[in-house]
């Protein structure tokens, strides 16, 4: 098993197109998930990836966004974590677990970001919390077309530079990832 750091900007048209093809697969081209997190508007891209390899084909992938938000108003470094995506048929083998791992280590390290912080429906949660994400009370509000919406549900943070979250309304001040 192999896992890097790729920043977005440096990718090759291979590994971008192997890194779409992971999260269509686990997620599905046209999802038919019964909530509405689908029909967001999300980042165009990650600033980095984190990419796990076996026999020099990508078959994980986690998508770090760096941002400054706000919470109650003051600026916070955060990590974006999203698009935690695994070939349906190498799942449950730790392989994403690893990628966030390396994801926490990179944000931590080299980012520097105060916390990392994702959003995900409530049945991912469990995972998460075992890489020792914690839930943290919003509401969190991210930049639409139509303006601020509010996200309902579950929010996460991983304390990095700092290790006390802030009470407050947190605002991703821009599109969520």
């Amino acid at each position: 098993m192999e896992i890097s750091v790729l920043a977005d900007s440096e990718l090759s048209a291979h590994d971008r197109s192997e890194i779409d093809e992971v999260c269509d697969q686990a997620f599905g081209v046209h999802s038919t998930k019964e909530d509405n997190s689908f029909e967001f508007q999300w980042v165009p891209s990650n600033d980095w990836h984190v990419v796990v390899k076996l026999e020099g084909v990508t078959v994980s992938q986690v998508g770090i966004v760096e941002r400054t938000g706000t919470v109650d108003r003051k600026p916070v470094k955060l990590g974006g974590v999203g698009g935690v995506a695994t070939f349906p048929n190498m799942q449950k083998k730790g392989l994403a677990s690893a990628a966030m791992h390396m994801a926490a280590g990179f944000m931590q390290n080299s980012l520097k970001v105060d916390f990392g912080l994702l959003v995900c429906a409530r049945e991912m949660e469990p995972f998460y919390h075992k890489l020792g994400w914690q839930e943290v009370v919003g509401p969190l509000v991210f930049d639409q077309p139509q303006g601020k919406v509010t996200f309902h549900d579950v929010i996460m943070i991983l304390p990095s530079v700092q290790q006390d979250w802030p009470p407050g309304i947190i605002d991703l001040c821009g599109l969520p990832w």
